[in-house]
């Protein structure tokens, strides 16, 4: 329990520090990019090939793979229903803020420290959420909304997948626990060198992305949409955590991405769909929040 706490200060006093650091004109938001490149090619894929490695693939971990895509594509389902008397770009708006979760950047450096032997569960479960980020949830979009954003073919929806570093990450360490391949300790030790800074640079990297500004009827908006989104994933969470009869490592980090903040591509989505930027980055700012301290309190809850 106190390491949970332990883990959770620390997390908000990097974010916090970060958002000093952009406030005081020592860094900047665009300083943000250097930062995702270097998770996004380096610290991330290193985290995944060490949280694998020398995995036995289980039926369990297509059944969280399953669960990411099914969780997708009943929650931005849900969302395009509640709002589907609204604009194009509102419905849209309510589909991408209710599905999709940020797991790479901020659900595995959350657990890394204190959970790593759920990285291969939460990565698995993250394969089925890349695949409804990547391609299935625009397309879902579209047809609610009756645009066309996702005219792109499946093949380029593919090549677009593994353009992914994490998720091309995930694909070579899945095969090589299929063919019982297990990287050796020099080699994993390489690895590690890279992952231990993973937590550090996301949570950094939250914190120069962080918007906390935004007029009153934006925050309206803002306070409805989380409301839903984190109303429907107390749900999930609870019957992910009481109804399946899996491991209890497992249904505890099926709680973990449940509760999880607002993907990356998700936000860019809403962008893309006619939303405006700062009220996007507003909105995934404040889920990042909402979700650490959810997170929190559930694993005091549960351990």
């Amino acid at each position: 329990m106190f390491a949970v706490l332990i883990q959770s200060f620390q997390f908000l006093l990097v974010i916090a520090v970060a958002y000093l650091f952009k406030r005081g004109s020592i860094l900047k938001s665009t300083d943000g990019l250097i930062l995702q490149k270097i998770i996004l090619y380096l610290t991330l894929p290193a985290t995944i090939v060490v949280g694998f490695n020398g995995v036995t693939v289980e039926p369990i971990l297509f059944i969280m793979v399953a669960l990411g895509l099914l969780s997708n594509i009943l929650l931005i389902t849900f969302g395009g229903f509640l709002w589907r008397k609204k604009t194009a770009p509102q419905q849209a708006l309510m589909m991408f803020s209710q599905a999709g979760y940020n797991i790479g950047n901020f659900t595995i450096p959350f657990v890394q420290g204190f959970f790593p032997a759920a990285i291969p569960y939460i990565g698995s479960f993250d394969m089925g959420n890349a695949l409804m980020l990547f391609g299935g949830s625009p397309v879902i979009v579209d047809r609610m909304t009756r645009q066309d954003h996702s005219s792109a073919g499946y093949l380029s929806r593919i090549i677009k997948l593994f353009k992914s570093p994490s998720f091309t990450a995930y694909i070579f360490m899945f095969l090589l626990a299929l063919l019982g391949i297990v990287l050796p300790d020099p080699l994993v030790s390489v690895f590690q060198l890279f992952s231990s800074g993973n937590a550090f640079l996301s949570m950094f990297m939250v914190g120069l992305y962080l918007e906390i500004t935004v007029d009153r009827v934006s925050l309206r908006r803002v306070r409805y949409l989380l409301t839903v989104r984190y109303l429907l994933a107390v749900l999930v969470a609870a019957g992910f955590y009481l109804l399946l009869p899996l491991p209890e490592l497992v249904r505890v980090s099926l709680v973990l991405v449940a509760l999880a903040p607002i993907g990356t591509v998700s936000t860019i989505n809403m962008i893309i769909y006619g939303n405006p930027r700062s009220f996007s980055s507003f909105l995934s700012s404040v889920s990042i929040i909402f979700s650490l301290i959810l997170m929190t309190l559930s694993l005091l809850l549960i351990m």
